[in-house]
């Protein structure tokens, strides 16, 4: 892209923000008038900015009035952010124990369109040193994470994932699409994830699900340390932990339905 049209595209983004700033609950309306003279734009330039934003969900046209107002779409980022804020809330003090119980570091992530975000890290005495930390990163196909929460996701999610591209990170990385789709029933199946050296050498994570209070995944706790810890001997009580602690966040979150987990 050219400088000019960066330029452009930036100026276009740095709008739409200010103008979504603009609706308060003072002004919940507004004219097309009142945000082109609140921009300092033309109306047109206004009314292109507007139709693009409706496009979306994120302002709606009140076909009586003429007026806008914000739409589902922006306020579903609202909702989306109360619910980390509870996750995080009611997360913590399982996370914790997890940790002192497995003496492993702890995590706890979501889906953001085809990557894994932490949401919460805590260190054991001895971490694993990979510059993990909250708000990081990395690719969902090739963590424990990731792979958790997409054998729960929709078709159209998983092919999104898929269509990415599933690059190759260490030689245990798993680039074929029918085995990736094979492993994701695996996981459904069993309710927990083993992620080993798939994103990063001599590293593997345990992952379980957590769920909302409509039973569905929303998110995924998790345990990761060196292959010379998580044994194999190990895997099944370290497995056995992260699967309870993954329950007990869940049933903090209001999910009260007991789901089948097979160690």
């Amino acid at each position: 892209m050219k400088e000019d049209q960066l330029s452009s595209s930036a100026s276009s983004l740095e709008n739409a923000l200010q103008l979504l700033k603009m609706f308060t609950m003072d002004e919940p309306e507004l004219r097309l008038s009142e945000i082109a003279e609140k921009l300092g734009v033309a109306a047109s330039t206004a009314h292109r900015l507007v139709n693009t934003l409706v496009a979306e969900g994120f302002v709606v046209k009140d076909p009586r009035t003429n007026m806008y107002r914000l739409g589902a779409s922006i306020l579903a980022f609202g909702k989306m952010i109360t619910a980390q804020i509870k996750l995080y809330r009611e997360a913590l003090p399982i996370l914790q124990e997890l940790v002192n119980k497995s003496n492993e570091t702890a995590h706890i992530g979501i889906l953001d369109q085809t990557d894994t975000v932490y949401l919460h890290k805590i260190e054991c005495s001895h971490p694993v040193r990979l510059l993990s930390h909250s708000g990081k990163r990395n690719p969902a196909y090739c963590t424990g994470t990731g792979q958790l929460i997409l054998a729960y996701q929709d078709e159209r999610t998983v092919n999104r994932v898929i269509e990415r591209g599933l690059v190759r990170k260490t030689p245990k990385t798993i680039t074929r699409p029918d085995e990736f789709l094979s492993l994701l029933n695996t996981i459904r199946k069993q309710g927990f994830a083993i992620a080993s050296e798939q994103l990063h050498e001599g590293v593997t994570s345990i992952a379980a699900p957590i769920r909302d209070l409509s039973g569905q995944v929303v998110a995924s706790v998790a345990v990761v340390g060196p292959v010379q810890r998580i044994t194999t001997a190990r895997i099944r009580p370290l497995t056995h932990l992260v699967v309870q602690a993954g329950h007990e966040i869940s049933e903090r979150m209001g999910c009260k339905s007991i789901f089948e987990t097979r160690i």
